[in-house]
């Protein structure tokens, strides 16, 4: 055989080879059919088994191996708290193949007493975030979302729709990522309507990039809805009952239909509550530094109707080429009346001598309706980090207002009678639209670089019918009926470098945006406009120290806008004593947040934290227009400075036990001017939370959560502590179909919060005792895939 012959044989046995190269690839889910990001395909050949090629799940769950000689092969799939499977085998011969798509299932322990499915921990810290998932533990049942944040490991709710994030005031509520651009009672009712069991999981974002928006001074909190990724047709129904002071309840359920690219779902829900609670309120004008007069109030509040509806539904397409398009409707509904009974007794000092006696019938009859349309379209290119993608939401939301206040005032000392009277009557309605684009391209094999615009028009209307009674007549009052109209307007652009180096991870990102702002006081014929530029720079460190340890650290600058509630000056009443009103001069507040921390494994988290804020905007209680009323006014409080510690332990405690741990201790001084009132309020505070699920056999699973809450400063005032604990269970039934699932709220739990503010002239105490010790039981049922 000559040289030129052997030459030739051997370049054609090359070619063939290279002809014989072959790609085979696949998709990885778990058993609820999501992508299972980080699993491992493995090819094997046969007989023999050997390796040949190995890769990891990309986000979407894809993946490709390559061959290079035709054969027979298995794929073995693999993943950490999953079973191992192999697959069919595949005949390779040159052609690409799709891979059937695999479902990994969790792996079970059994042992003689309980029965353990792999479970991932129920508070996790991530180098941005902390998450708490909700969708998997059985203590969200019961609960609507208002209360769950107000149990939520490192947030503080004052239960009007204001928020905290390890002791920093302002956090800023979404929905899926959404802002909801209303805030309070507003906030607050919305919150009261979305039921727990809706939602997936809590994402506490306390120092966001660039990325995000930067309203919110103390970070972000985004509640995340569940949605049913389950391939094929199917759905759930849900029926629970519950028992407080009185009865509560509600039903709903969802469809859902997954095949090959399309998937759409719709999911429904009604709720009905009522509910009994009381409280008192002391309240002492000082004139001049001594107690010129004492007011004592007992309220007893009952809602005798609030209902709620909620309906969400969507579709979602991937393209063949890897473009995903998303779309959803969300509409809400609630309706909340309750009624309010006032006892009233003021006493005149020094001279100690009770003077008046007031009973006062509140009726209020509030509804909104809430809508959210929003568009996602994702264009991926090479790799998973080179995408474009575009959002649009709309959103109109409205309120209905229609309160009614009746007094009988009864002067002692004259032995007199009077009887006073205001109706309050409101439209309010709000519209926003947002888009915004988001490009991400790979600069090197270790970095990349993104780029954003978001623009942002947000309309509000709010008309004030005010009536006073006057001598057995209903006359309109033109003092503070009113027409108010705002509109905010933001623009933003933002850049974000980040990448890797060795073994340290790092971000930076600067945020522009531009603020357009108009208020139109069409009563007074008053317009306002403010214009501004501001930018937001972020930046964020993570250094892997080995295997186990890691450090952290991370800064943002934030902002807070007053809102249109912030600066309209008509004044709204929420009783025959108490109203509130606005302040046009307000300036925006503007955060600066850094922090620090350390992570070992899964398990142990711990995290230092600072924060400076300027012109903090603080709802101030004072001494209204006669004695014996208070007015609550925004202003802006001179200086702001926080500093919080945190330890978050994740731990196992048998094979069937597993618990959650945080505990947060911070510190806050309000320091500034108001009125030539002087302010220095500081005080330390510390909460914990502690979460423990058992795992028995037969489907038997419970969770018990104790919380404890410490008194809390926040600018004039001053929270008592607050503490308690829930108990859950839940059972398996009808071949896992079916679940039956028991929550008692509020065993152990403080009957009566407190909270001191003091400012000025004013020194006002509340002791509330609400209806949070309820019982609930619930039946779900799961049918199709």
């Amino acid at each position: 055989m000559t040289k030129s012959t052997l030459l030739t044989i051997l370049l054609s046995s090359s070619a063939m080879e290279l002809v014989a190269q072959t790609k085979l690839s696949g998709k990885i889910f778990d058993k609820d059919g999501q992508p299972l990001k980080g699993a491992t395909a493995s090819l094997l050949s046969l007989p023999d088994s050997a390796l040949v090629a190995q890769a990891d799940a990309a986000k979407d769950g894809s993946f490709l191996l390559q061959a290079t000689k035709n054969g027979d092969y298995v794929i073995r799939y693999s993943s950490v708290g999953y079973a191992t499977v192999l697959s069919k085998s595949y005949t390779l011969s040159g052609a690409e193949q799709t891979a059937t798509p695999l479902f990994l299932q969790a792996l079970a322990y059994t042992m003689e007493t309980v029965n353990v499915i792999g479970k991932q921990a129920s508070v996790r810290q991530y180098a941005d975030k902390m998450v708490v998932d909700v969708e998997g533990s059985v203590l969200a049942e019961g609960n609507n979302v208002l209360e769950l944040l107000e149990k939520t490991p490192g947030l503080v709710s004052d239960g009007k729709g204001n928020f905290s994030i390890q002791g920093r005031a302002g956090a800023n509520v979404r929905i899926n990522g959404r802002e909801m651009f209303v805030s309070g009672e507003q906030l607050a009712s919305i919150l009261r309507g979305l039921q727990a069991s809706e939602v997936s999981k809590l994402e506490l974002i306390s120092n966001p990039s660039a990325r995000e928006d930067a309203s919110g001074t103390a970070g972000i909190i985004n509640i995340v809805t569940r949605r049913n990724g389950k391939r094929g047709f199917g759905g759930d129904a849900f029926v629970r009952a519950g028992q407080g002071r009185k009865f509560y309840g509600g039903f709903g359920g969802g469809l859902h239909y997954k095949v090959n690219d399309l998937d759409l779902y719709v999911q429904g829900n009604t709720s009905y509550d009522r509910s009994k609670s009381h409280n008192l309120t002391e309240r002492s004008f000082f004139n001049q530094g001594s107690l010129s007069s004492f007011q004592q109030q007992h309220e007893s509040k009952q809602l005798d109707d609030a209902s709620f509806h909620s309906v969400r539904a969507g579709a979602k397409y991937e393209f063949s080429d890897g473009g995903i398009l998303d779309g959803s409707v969300h509409w809400m509904k609630g309706n909340y009346k309750p009624y309010a009974a006032i006892e009233m007794d003021t006493w005149d000092y020094p001279a100690n001598i009770l003077t008046e006696r007031a009973l006062s019938n509140n009726r209020f009859d509030e509804t909104f309706k809430n809508w959210t349309f929003n568009i996602n379209y994702i264009n991926k290119y090479e790799g998973e980090d080179h995408f474009l993608k575009f959002n649009f939401d709309f959103a109109p939301h409205g309120n209905d207002y229609n309160n009614r206040f009746e007094t009988n005032k009864f002067n002692l000392q004259t032995n007199t009678k009077s009887v006073t009277g205001r109706t309050n009557v409101q439209d309010l309605s709000n519209t926003t639209y947002s888009g915004r684009l988001d490009y991400s391209k790979p600069i090197t094999d270790s970095s990349k670089i993104e780029l954003g615009w978001k623009g942002t028009y947000f309309y509000i209307k709010n008309d004030v019918i005010n009536t006073i009674l006057d001598q057995g007549q209903w006359l309109r009052d033109d003092a503070t009926s009113n027409r108010f109209q705002y509109t905010q307007h933001i623009e933003a652009v933002y850049a974000i470098y980040s990448g890797k180096y060795k073994r340290i991870e790092y971000q930076a990102g600067l945020r522009g945006e531009y603020t357009f702002i108009d208020a139109n006081q069409v009563t007074l014929n008053k317009k306002t406009d403010q214009s501004y530029f501001d930018l937001f720079p972020s930046g964020s460190l993570l250094y892997h120290l080995n295997d186990k340890n890691t450090l952290r650290t991370s800064f943002s600058s934030r902002i807070e806008r007053p809102g249109d509630h912030d600066i309209n000056v008509f004044r709204i009443y929420e009783d025959a004593y108490s109203y509130n009103e606005g302040n046009p001069d307000l300036k925006p507040e503007k955060s600066y947040i850094t922090e620090i921390g350390h992570g070992y494994q899964n398990k142990l988290f711990t995290t230092l934290g600072i924060s400076y804020g300027r012109d903090m905007i603080n709802w101030i209680v004072r001494q209204g227009d006669r004695v014996g009323e208070n007015l609550s006014r925004p202003e802006n409080i001179g200086r702001y400075l926080n500093y919080s510690a945190s330890v978050m332990y994740n731990q196992t405690l048998r094979s069937w036990w597993t618990a959650s741990h945080y505990v947060n201790a911070f510190y806050n001084n309000y320091s500034g001017q108001i009125d030539e009132v002087n302010l220095d309020s500081r005080g330390s505070s510390w909460t914990a939370n502690s979460r423990h699920s058992f795992q028995f056999k037969y489907g038997l699973r419970t969770e018990i959560a104790l919380y404890h809450r410490s008194g809390i400063t926040t600018g004039p005032s001053r929270t008592d502590k607050r503490y308690g604990l829930d108990l859950a269970a839940e059972k398996k039934m009808f071949g896992d179909h079916g679940m039956i699932k028991l929550a008692a709220n509020g065993l152990l739990r403080n009957g009566n919060p407190r909270l001191v503010s003091e400012y000025g002239d004013l020194k006002v105490f509340n002791s509330d005792f609400p209806d949070n010790r309820k019982v609930l039981l619930s039946l779900s049922y799961r049918f199709g895939k």
